[in-house]
């Protein structure tokens, strides 16, 4: 009898505690971002060092909800459209306080589903004009995805973290937004232009236990971006995301920003067969992959990680 009142109990509790749960989530939000608004009027009239002096993070990672508000301010935008590719849930993303703030048009792509049917729960789909859906994306279907939902063109900014083929992908992407935030893996330096070798089922976690096998470095991003009319402007101070505005919007922010920096990674990320965290810093997380491949793209040869005899320059290094 007891055990038959307790089940009962939880059948009809729990839709009131997943409502409760989802108005505390709606009230926190509210402070997190107006949070955020105060910081982002303090960045507004700034000339910088690098973009480390106007991050901050409202729902990103990192302090790309800060770099991505202060070059908007920057630049004349017309559109205002953005697709994120690689989003989860949602909750955790460069473009919620964009457009919270903004009220843009949006498209968010992930490979979960069950990520993407927790989007449509949340109150931010139904107060915004957001797309969410599911695919995994590859070098073949991303520009169809993209004109299937009417976001191929009038694009004003793309957010890539995919932890695995970013580069093929934005090598075969029809290319038309203004501003391109790009993960790249930190480990892998700033003095060779290097990648994975393209897998079309990459999947980070099973390439490798370590967590730390995938993505590009940030050169071959520059010299690939470069050829697509794109200037490299800088990452975050966290040292995995890479910013690049069209040069035809460059002459807004020129003489904002004074040193066009990378910054070097120092999170620690690695893994042990058993999922654990093993916090190794960067050379010896490089040793941990030394076996994987990857290709030269200077040479398009494909090598093992632990034939490259150097991976970072001094100034790399002494950047934090």
């Amino acid at each position: 009898m007891n055990n038959l009142f307790f089940k009962l109990i939880k059948f009809f509790a729990y839709p009131f505690k997943e409502k409760l749960l989802g108005l505390s989530k709606d009230f926190y939000e509210k402070k997190i971002f107006n949070t955020g608004l105060i910081l982002s009027k303090r960045n507004r009239q700034k000339k910088i060092k690098d973009f480390s002096e106007v991050e901050f993070s409202s729902f990103s990672q990192w302090g790309d909800d800060g770099i991505i508000d202060w070059l908007i301010e920057k630049l004349n935008l017309k559109n205002k459209n953005f697709i994120e590719i690689g989003v989860q849930d949602y909750w955790e993303s460069n473009t919620r306080f964009l457009l919270k703030k903004r009220n843009w048009n949006g498209l968010l792509i992930d490979m979960s589903n069950t990520d993407i049917k927790k989007i449509k729960t949340q109150s931010i789909y139904w107060k915004h004009n957001l797309l969410a859906k599911n695919h995994f994306i590859t070098r073949d279907n991303v520009n169809k995805i993209f004109k299937h939902y009417n976001f191929d063109k009038k694009l004003s900014l793309l957010s890539l973290d995919i932890d695995g083929n970013d580069y093929w992908i934005l090598k075969n992407m029809n290319l038309k937004a203004e501003i391109l935030v790009c993960e790249y893996n930190g480990l892998f330096g700033d003095i060779n232009e290097i990648t994975i070798p393209y897998k079309k089922n990459f999947n980070r976690k099973n390439e490798h236990y370590s967590n730390l096998y995938f993505g590009c470095s940030i050169k071959s991003l520059i010299t690939l971006l470069k050829k697509k009319s794109y200037i490299f402007i800088g990452t975050n101070s966290a040292g995995n995301n890479a910013y690049f505005i069209n040069k035809k919007r460059f002459k807004y922010i020129k003489n904002k920003i004074k040193n066009i920096k990378i910054f070097k990674p120092k999170f620690r990320e690695s893994r042990n067969k058993q999922n654990k965290k093993t916090y190794l810093n960067l050379n010896e997380s490089i040793k941990k992959i030394s076996q994987k491949k990857i290709i030269n793209l200077k040479n398009n040869k494909i090598i093992k990680i632990g034939d490259i005899k150097n991976f970072y320059s001094k100034k790399y290094l002494s950047n934090s």
